[in-house]
């Protein structure tokens, strides 16, 4: 619906879904689901089952896409099922318009999902914005089919991406970028590229993994128009991958 939902985290909660749904589900919907801790007690743990987000999208590809997201507090530990993102799209969806305030927030995803982004084969992580808290974010996979740590799943590319405060930790799966694009996807293709990625403060650790860049694109993918402004940025390739720049 068109609706915006609140949730207010106090005390600790734990959802887990099965197959092709999210532990918490925010599809394409208009509205925005905000997850927030004016008490300052209060966690969330929300694990998808296979094809399923730990936040945002659940299903395969027509349904699969998670937007409109923010987090301003709280700790909440999102985990993606099989090739879907901890925070964002599930299989073949994208994790759009996805904003963190503050709070401690600890996304992984499944194999070929983003930490914070895109599902498996093509999801991409567009319009993500960190203005806050710490944040922990993994890409899933294994082998050639792996998500950024921030950005897109495998075969997809991380755009619009912004960080103006808070402390990043961003770690891509096999052959993805840390922050970016996702590496080839599980039956081929081309990796994800980095684009539109702006750091403007905060501090700001990625890793790249096996050829894909800390900071831009996985495997073979590019990494275009990346603006460091200000913060302390910490960006490391693996295996011929840039710091900051293009897979390799």
């Amino acid at each position: 619906g068109k609706g915006n939902v609140e949730i207010e985290l106090d005390g600790d909660n734990e959802l887990k879904s099965g197959a092709d749904r999210a532990g918490l589900e925010k599809n394409t919907s208009e509205g925005t689901l905000t997850l927030k801790d004016d008490n300052k007690d209060g966690s969330l743990k929300a694990t998808g089952g296979d094809s399923g987000a730990g936040i945002g999208g659940g299903g395969q590809w027509g349904d699969a896409s998670g937007e409109n997201i923010t987090i301003t507090g709280g700790s909440v530990t999102a985990t993606g099922g099989e090739f879907a993102a901890g925070i964002g799209g599930s299989n073949g969806g994208s994790g759009n318009n996805i904003t963190i305030t503050g709070g401690t927030v600890t996304a992984t995803g499944g194999e070929g999902g983003a930490g914070i982004g895109g599902g498996a084969e093509g999801g991409g992580g567009n319009n993500i914005t960190i203005k806050g808290g710490t944040v922990t974010a993994t890409g899933g996979g294994y082998h050639g089919n792996s998500g950024a740590g921030i950005g897109g799943g495998s075969s997809g590319s991380g755009e619009n991406i912004t960080i103006n405060d808070g402390k990043v930790t961003a770690t891509g799966g096999n052959y993805a970028a840390g922050i970016g694009g996702g590496s080839v996807g599980r039956w081929g293709g081309d990796a994800g590229s980095g684009k539109n990625i702006t750091i403007n403060g905060g501090t700001v650790n990625a890793t790249g993994t096996d050829g894909g860049a800390g900071i831009g694109g996985g495997e073979n993918g590019n990494g275009e128009d990346i603006t460091i402004n200000g913060g302390k940025v910490n960006a490391s390739g693996a295996y011929g991958g840039a710091g900051i720049g293009g897979g390799v």
